[in-house]
């Protein structure tokens, strides 16, 4: 009788445990190209009944992020913690959105499983995930292969880098990545998805007098989208036109850089303008 006791005890004790926390790992898709970075959505519940502090100055890292490839080989463990405390209230739901670098999850090729550890501080156990499979594949450059340097101004100035751009199909969606390398070792320094390419329209590409990457390409029929990448890697700006009318958008290079002629600015974020209400016949004015 005592042993059944203490076998319930213990049951209970670790079904309290493993309910402090329900955790769920997405990730934005499930294939990426070689050093692109991840991009991974934790979801968390707190069920142990009292509010709880993640991160914090000088706290514990407490987001961890592991990474097991197909082959069984576990590859170095990603921790994530925070400067400023987050407060996780009793029975909330909280989102974290993590952008994991290219480096560190995508140098390699394969299939990987993601996993994502949440720490309960109070306790100081790990809270798992649900188990997230991607896969890591390569492209060579297809679309835009140059080389140039690194201006005065930015990190690394003086250095030879290569602008690549892809042309790249996921399932049955094309798709544009921009890519840079280290014109003497090769190595991949920056990877990242510029967006869905419509192909009715060949895509304008071009490097302006400051090195500065310019790519102009048919997201959607009559929406454009002119992307430019600064000589460091970094994604600089990301815009929208599109096609009035027939006048149809398109880049023009110039001394200073390039401009966008044709056309009209498109914010895909913005709400949709509201539609005039059509009068009634009897406010209408007369003659009408």
């Amino acid at each position: 009788m005592n042993r059944l006791l203490l076998l319930l005890i213990l049951c209970l004790c670790a079904t309290a445990a493993r309910a402090q926390y329900v955790t769920n790992l997405t990730l934005s898709k499930d294939q990426y190209l070689t050093g692109e970075p991840v991009v991974a959505t934790v979801t968390i519940i707190n069920r142990s009944g009292a509010d709880v502090i993640l991160g914090g100055h000088g706290a514990r890292d407490w987001l961890h992020f592991e990474i097991t490839q197909s082959t069984g080989r576990v590859l170095s463990p990603i921790t994530i913690g925070s400067e400023e405390p987050l407060k996780l209230q009793a029975g909330g739901t909280t989102r974290h959105t993590v952008e994991l670098s290219g480096g560190y999850s995508t140098a390699d090729l394969g299939t990987f499983h993601m996993i994502a550890n949440v720490l309960h501080p109070l306790t100081g156990q790990f809270y798992t995930s649900n188990r997230e499979r991607m896969t890591i594949t390569d492209a060579k450059p297809n679309m835009f292969d140059q080389p140039y340097g690194v201006p005065e101004g930015y990190q690394n100035a003086g250095r030879s880098r290569r602008y690549q751009v892809i042309l790249f199909r996921e399932l049955d969606i094309l798709q544009l990545y921009c890519r840079v390398t280290d014109e003497r070792s090769g190595a991949y320094l920056a990877t990242f998805l510029l967006g869905p390419v419509n192909m009715a329209v060949q895509p304008q590409i071009s490097i302006d007098t400051k090195n500065k990457l310019h790519i102009f390409f048919l997201a959607k029929p009559q929406i454009c989208c002119h992307a430019i990448i600064n000589p460091d890697g970094k994604l600089h700006k990301r815009s929208y036109y599109r096609d009035t009318e027939g006048n149809r958008p398109s880049l023009v290079m110039t001394r200073d850089g390039a401009q966008v002629v044709g056309g009209e600015y498109f914010d895909p974020g913005a709400p949709p303008a509201k539609s005039k209400a059509l009068r009634k016949a009897s406010e209408r004015p007369p003659g009408l």
